[in-house]
């Protein structure tokens, strides 16, 4: 772009940020510096006008239609397209030689218009350093369990891994759990945060895994047959299992013996009309029935039966 207008004593840095108003500036990438040129006079005075070029070409139109006719410091500005022409002939020897990080520093000039964030400052760590190995977690027979599986799941992520991308319990003699992080620093802190820690009465052991070790054990067909038909059973009825400890809970509970003195008190079993019938006999005999329909200890009624008979 040509710029014309310009005040005369405008700096190259107040030029530069005008001109980034409108789009990333172009660097040189010998000198690192912004290609931006003021114009000055034979006595060396600015002559207020100048070039700036631009990374992206969309910048030049956006300059065109926002520049024009601006004004900076009570100065108004002309912008248009700059023109180039040939000042005698050509001579390729004259040509200067490009450097040879010419390329490398031409790219890292177009990593500008990348939105992804810059990496952090700092060594840099192996992948496998974001995956942390846990032992002794549990035993191997606890496969044979999927609630036993999936509450150590739960335990794990909600009180302990919180910040892990991925968990993965394997059936592995020393009961191993392979947990994968974001990032190596929080695979660090999980490493100093288990290591020696005791989970569900065992004491764990946690290490950054070497990035060659397979903890994966192959099951046989006769494992996989039986795992999948407890897997069938608990998908088909999950209470089963809960509904069988509150059964052997009951039976426990019957079986219990009580101190003599305290046993429950034994329920009459006899039907309501045999009961009337033995009332209505005892009647016939001459024995008191009460309100309650239970023989009666009053003597007075037994006196007065032979006072009528007299």
């Amino acid at each position: 772009i040509y710029f014309a207008g310009l005040p005369p004593d405008i700096t190259k840095d107040e030029f530069v940020q005008v001109m980034s108003k409108c789009g990333i500036i172009m660097r040189d990438p010998q000198t690192e510096e912004h290609k931006i040129k003021l114009y000055k006079g034979k006595e060396g005075n600015p002559k207020g006008d100048g070039l700036c070029c631009y990374l992206k070409r969309e910048s030049v139109q956006l300059a065109l239609r926002l520049l024009d006719e601006a004004e900076i410091r009570g100065y108004k500005l002309h912008v248009e397209i700059a023109k180039f022409q040939l000042k005698g002939e050509y001579d390729a020897s004259k040509k200067k030689k490009k450097c040879k990080d010419y390329k490398k520093k031409l790219s890292q000039q177009q990593k500008q218009l990348d939105w992804r964030p810059e990496k952090k400052d700092g060594a840099t760590r192996m992948w496998h350093e974001r995956i942390v190995v846990i032992k002794n977690m549990f035993h191997p027979k606890d496969f044979e369990d999927p609630l036993v599986l999936n509450e150590i799941r739960e335990d794990l992520r909600t009180e302990i891994l919180l910040n892990a991308s991925y968990l993965s319990l394997q059936r592995h003699p020393d009961g191993v759990a392979s947990v994968s992080f974001k990032e190596a620093t929080e695979a660090d802190v999980c490493k100093l945060t288990l290591n020696g820690r005791w989970f569900g009465g065992r004491q764990l052991s946690a290490e950054t895994w070497d990035g060659v070790t397979d903890y994966q054990v192959e099951e046989t067909a006769r494992e996989r047959e039986e795992r999948l038909k407890v897997w069938e059973s608990f998908l088909k009825d999950p209470d089963a299992k809960k509904q069988q400890t509150t059964s052997d809970s009951d039976s426990a509970s019957s079986s219990v013996k009580l101190p003599k003195g305290k046993q429950p008190p034994e329920v009459n079993d006899t039907p309501k009309e045999n009961a009337n019938d033995e009332a209505h006999k005892r009647e016939n005999n001459g024995e008191g029935i009460n309100e309650d329909g239970d023989p009666s200890t009053d003597s007075s009624l037994a006196g007065s039966d032979g006072e009528a008979d007299t």
